[in-house]
């Protein structure tokens, strides 16, 4: 029989008869012609096609008969995509001639032609193309020589060599020597195969273990378990070997890889080992190289600490010597200022201000005086102390200031009550304090007055219409910008700068979503709220309101308190400068109380104006036509902080919520040089107009802080805003004074109308009238509080330095008045 196919057998073109010379061959060989052709159940498919040409009497005999088509087709169907893939590129390859030449398993290959299920797995196949001439045409098909013979060591010598060609040895699971290289045959014998004498076990035994066999055994387990169990990818375990020559200690990596049994097919693992002394060796030297550093870190970390704890004896001493070299200064300057300085400087301290400063300075390890400690119990035993009131307040302003005493009287009847009604104060003696027929009747026309928003249409509350390019231009500017001209918008927006303003900002900020606000009668609400401001009001009228709505509006989002509020606080706050002055009278409270005026007695002379704004206010919101929102419930308290924001615009309730608002966030709890230096910094507008300025609080958990501190804050805003125009630019903020000191002058002659003494700086007969108590009011009552604010909210401080640039233009005109021509 022939042992080899012809020479020229995969060169020339066969005819199907001259085929049958292979049949003589001792070996397997099979011919097929596998392809793809169209689907005649679909037009736009196509389905696999097989044709078995040739098969040898060998192949019958040693493989079995070959596939039918129709089996063909079944087991590529069952066969999964990437196996069906490698099918078609192999089958393709082998007819262009750019397979690989070598044996190949059979089980690996064949499978769609043959059943191989009880084929041996040492069956291998070689395949060739081989061109045939069928009928009138050649084709190239596939010819695949089988052998069923091969050495099993070969062929698991060769799956070892696809791993490594180091030295290797393959072991069963049951840990029975399979294979070895040649290095591992010259180590442990040739005959360490067949005489089944070395097992993997043995490997483990081979280190000198310092635990001796169990701790090989423990080994030996946990490598079975990785291995065969587990399905590691690779397993490594060291094992020390000390040397026969020389008896140094020696490492050996022993590595292991799971693998199958090409013979048997089943679970084997590839075990090889290799020197790795060298790396042990450089391992030990870079363990002591870091212990070695390691000693040097800890030496290095004593020395920081001990220069740390140097650092902050020198740190102390030099706190130390600086707070002296303060105090020092603070002396120094306070003998030149009582030496040099006019005497004009008000003290605006409480009593819990001037307490707490005592304690301050004990905190920070300074020494107050015996005399201050009994000044401050002197004060605080007295019956009539208000703790929220500036110590000796009235005695300040009307004997010790260096003002006038019209203006004194004129600012402490604006901080605490109709400075006539005093002990010993009245001006006009023989004035009677009730008020006559004709008063009363002024009264009632007054009240009357407050109607006049009742008669607004809704078609009114049009607010489109008064939109021009130039007015949506300065409503973007009035955004950011802290000396927003109102004057120049007003005149813009033709009389509705307060509704426009208010609805602009309600829509853009506060929402209409966010509260399913009604933008219709929204509009007729902010059109309604300011017909309610009278326009014969040279102050407290609609372009005031717009003007405090701006300044809102800016502390909330430039100033930074929008960040601790709620969105239901947010439009409360709005809301609230909307109507903080609806329906004033252009007169004040103390006006309305010393002429029985029915609100001073619906409200028993308690803030009768900021209750009826308020009342107002609310009483409009809930006509039909005007209830724009019908989210405001009691899951959106907006209504205590309305309450409180208006009420707090009350200035006889300034000292109160000022000195509250500073012990609450400004005094925080001091330590050391740190807090005398802040108090040493404070803002204080003296006779010359300097200012000091301490740095601003941060770091306020105000999560944490407590609802009626954070009300607090919502007062201090509307505060700010309704004297707003002291931050305004100069030429507007001087316009709204002289509109007040108008307004006053016309409360004066109602006064006199009605025969009521008049009220300090009201009487347009007398030079000048409250324009001459500015610097008064900026010292007392504006910088302060507008200082307290920037200390707690870092946004505001543009307001504080359009505060003090107004204050500083009203000083030098007052030195300029006093310099003699």
């Amino acid at each position: 029989m022939m042992t080899m196919l012809p020479r020229n057998v995969y060169d020339r073109v066969w005819i199907m008869a001259e085929l049958n010379i292979l049949h003589t061959m001792d070996k397997p060989l099979v011919i097929f012609l596998p392809g793809t052709a169209a689907d005649p159940l679909s037009a736009h498919a196509t389905q696999d096609t097989y044709r078995c040409l040739f098969h040898n009497v060998e192949c019958s005999a040693k493989v079995g008969t070959p596939r039918t088509p129709d089996e063909y087709r079944e087991v590529l169907a069952h066969m999964s995509a990437d196996k069906r893939r490698q099918w078609y590129d192999w089958t393709r390859n082998i007819k262009e001639n750019k397979h690989e030449s070598g044996w190949l398993q059979l089980h690996d290959v064949m499978q769609p032609v043959f059943d191989i299920s009880k084929l041996d797995l040492t069956a291998t196949v070689k395949c060739k193309p081989i061109k045939l001439r069928l009928r009138d045409h050649c084709v190239t098909a596939v010819m695949c020589q089988i052998s069923t013979d091969h050495d099993k060591g070969l062929i698991r010598l060769s799956a070892m060599q696809k791993r490594t060609s180091l030295f290797a040895l393959m072991f069963a699971e049951d840990g029975t020597l399979l294979n070895a290289n040649q290095a591992a045959l010259r180590k442990y014998g040739p005959d360490c195969i067949e005489s089944h004498t070395f097992h993997l076990k043995d490997l483990f035994m081979e280190g000198c273990c310092p635990g001796g066999q169990a701790e090989a055994d423990a080994a030996y387990e946990e490598a079975y378990e990785a291995c065969f169990k587990a399905g590691v990818d690779s397993y490594r375990h060291p094992i020390p070997r000390q040397s026969s020559k020389t008896g140094e200690l020696k490492w050996s990596m022993m590595e292991m890889w799971p693998m199958t049994d090409p013979i048997t097919g089943k679970p084997a693992v590839l075990v090889i080992v290799h020197n790795i002394t060298q790396q042990k060796r450089m391992e030990l030297q870079l363990a002591r190289r870091h212990e070695a550093l390691q000693r040097a870190n800890q030496e290095l970390e004593q020395n920081r600490i001990q220069m740390e704890r140097q650092t902050a004896a020198i740190q102390r001493e030099k706190d130390a010597l600086q707070q002296e070299a303060r105090s020092l200064a603070q002396r120094l300057e306070a003998v030149i200022h009582d030496k040099f300085i006019p005497k004009s400087h008000i003290d605006a301290d409480t009593p819990i201000d001037k307490t707490l400063n005592f304690l301050h300075a004990f905190i920070a390890g300074e020494e107050p005086s015996v005399q201050c400690a009994l000044d401050i119990y002197h004060v605080l035993t007295e019956s009539n102390t208000d703790l929220r009131q500036p110590v000796g307040l009235e005695s300040q302003l009307l004997k010790k200031s260096s003002m006038d005493t019209e203006v004194g009287m004129s600012m402490l009847q604006l901080l605490t009550g109709p400075a006539a009604f005093r002990e010993g104060m009245n001006p006009d003696p023989e004035a009677s304090n009730k008020p006559s027929p004709k008063s009363l009747s002024r009264q009632t026309s007054m009240l009357k007055g407050t109607d006049r928003c009742q008669q607004v249409l809704i078609s009114e509350a049009s607010i489109s219409a008064s939109l021009t390019p130039q007015v949506e231009r300065m409503l973007q500017d009035a955004d950011t910008n802290w000396q927003f001209d109102i004057f120049a918008f007003s005149a813009q927006a033709e009389g509705h700068a307060l509704s426009l303003l208010s609805f602009y900002f309600f829509q853009k900020y506060n929402g209409t979503e966010k509260f399913a606000m009604d933008p219709v009668k929204l509009a007729t609400f902010v059109r309604v709220i300011e017909k309610g401001y009278d326009p014969q009001n040279p102050y407290h009228n609609s372009i005031h309101v717009a003007s405090v709505v701006q300044m809102t509006h800016l502390l909330l989002h430039q100033g930074g308190v929008a960040k601790v509020m709620t969105d239901g606080q947010i439009f409360a706050t709005y809301y609230a400068a909307l109507v903080h002055d609806f329906e004033h009278l252009g007169v004040n409270n103390d006006y309305l109380i010393k002429s029985f005026h029915p609100l001073a007695v619906m409200y028993n002379d308690i803030s009768p104006l900021e209750n009826h704004h308020v009342a107002a206010a609310v009483r409009v919101m809930l006509r039909p036509e005007c209830f724009f929102c019908q989210n405001l419930s009691k899951d959106t308290p907006y209504r205590p902080v309305v309450v409180n924001q208006v009420l707090g615009t009350d200035m006889k309730k300034h000292f109160d919520i000022t000195s509250r608002f500073q012990t609450a966030f400004k005094r925080s709890a001091p330590n050391s040089a740190s807090s005398s230096e802040a108090r040493a910094n404070s803002t204080t507008a003296t006779g010359s107009g300097t200012a000091r300025q301490a740095p601003a609080t941060d770091g306020i958990d105000w999560d944490n802080v407590k609802a009626d501190d954070k009300m607090l804050v919502f007062q201090m805003l509307l505060k700010c805003a309704d004297i707003g125009h002291l931050a305004a630019a100069p030429d507007t903020h001087k316009r709204w004074a002289y509109q007040l000191e108008e307004e006053f002058f016309q409360q004066g002659d109602r006064e006199k109308e009605i025969g009521l003494p008049v009220s300090p700086l009201m009487d347009r007969s007398n030079k000048g009238g409250i324009t001459r108590s500015q610097m008064g009011f900026f010292s007392i009552v504006g910088l302060p509080m507008f200082k307290a604010m920037a200390d707690v909210f870092e946004g505001v401080q543009p307001m504080l330095d359009g505060v003090m640039a107004n204050y500083r233009s009203w000083e030098a005109a007052a030195a300029a008045a006093d310099t003699p021509t």
